[in-house]
């Protein structure tokens, strides 16, 4: 969680040798943008595309993502410790609520009645946990990350009966996360939409056919959540511009005070137009497209 580029260096070396650990880097936090954090994160990240390019899906630049965040690789805590916080994998349970309807005001409510549900039933568990253990429980996070099959692409496809990139998402993905602020739990965090590109099948095969860019992924991350996420790109990405994805995501995450976060997956030896070969079950393979 240092800026040290030595310490980075260090990090790359242990994160290519292992597959146990997942590991971040905060480039911004309630200060501001951090650009030697920039700097050398992205460094790290093309480092780890040399010799390890899968070894950047535990990898994380993390902006303003709080203490006691549960999704890897950005969960982390200061303090003492003995605390848990949950996240959900409910990209299901948003997927059947918004078939219901596409009327954007009956699919939230569909929305809020189905997950409020299921996380109030969660964060009872917690409760119950945090009583007999005697930890701390930290809150929900109530992100509905996808899955593969599991998919949010599709759910917002099913919502908006066209492509996730077409007009209508950007109205889907801030409803979606409009209902999970809303909920009342005790939240932790980043609670906001997830569109992991390569953990989702639809938004891998929406990638593939240039429906979806970074610059949309982007835009979205202004109504919604994580940021720039388990995104393919082409071996040939410079340091430089891996940094300027990592700063406009860090921008982005100061100027709206919102936690987000980049996983960027450079591929050495893969041009646009390749398809990369990840060997992993939680990643779906998809076609690079040219650098923005």
């Amino acid at each position: 969680d240092s800026d040290d580029p030595v310490q980075a260096d260090l990090l790359a070396d242990i994160l290519r040798n292992t597959k146990a650990l997942n590991a971040s880097l905060t480039v911004a936090d309630e200060q501001g943008v951090h650009w030697r954090g920039v700097r050398a994160a992205a460094r790290l990240i093309k480092t780890l595309s040399e010799t390890a390019p899968q070894a950047n899906f535990s990898f994380a630049a993390t902006a303003r993502v709080p203490s006691g965040t549960p999704f890897f690789p950005g969960a982390y805590h200061n303090g003492e410790g003995h605390e848990f916080a949950v996240g959900l994998e409910s990209a299901n349970v948003v997927a059947e609520a918004l078939a219901s309807s596409r009327d954007p005001e009956l699919a939230r409510r569909a929305l809020e009645l189905a997950l409020g549900q299921y996380a109030d039933q969660v964060e009872q568990i917690a409760f119950v946990v945090e009583k007999r253990t005697g930890w701390k429980y930290g809150g929900l996070d109530l992100s509905p990350a996808p899955l593969k099959q599991v998919s949010i692409g599709a759910a917002i496809e099913g919502f908006t009966g066209r492509r996730v990139g077409s007009s209508g998402t950007m109205t889907a993905v801030a409803m979606i996360t409009g209902v999970l602020r809303s909920l009342p739990v005790k939240h932790a965090g980043y609670s906001g939409l997830m569109l992991p590109v390569l953990e989702d099948e639809t938004l891998a095969r929406r990638w593939s056919e240039g429906a979806v860019t970074v610059d949309e992924l982007l835009a979205y991350s202004s109504v919604c959540g994580t940021g720039l996420d388990t995104i393919p790109l082409p071996g040939e990405i410079t340091v430089e511009q891996l940094e300027r994805m990592i700063g406009d995501m860090a921008t982005m995450a100061v100027r709206l005070q919102k936690p987000l976060s980049a996983r960027l997956m450079p591929v050495a030896g893969k041009k646009a137009g390749d398809k990369t070969e990840f060997d992993d079950p939680f990643l779906v393979n998809a076609t690079l497209q040219p650098l923005p």
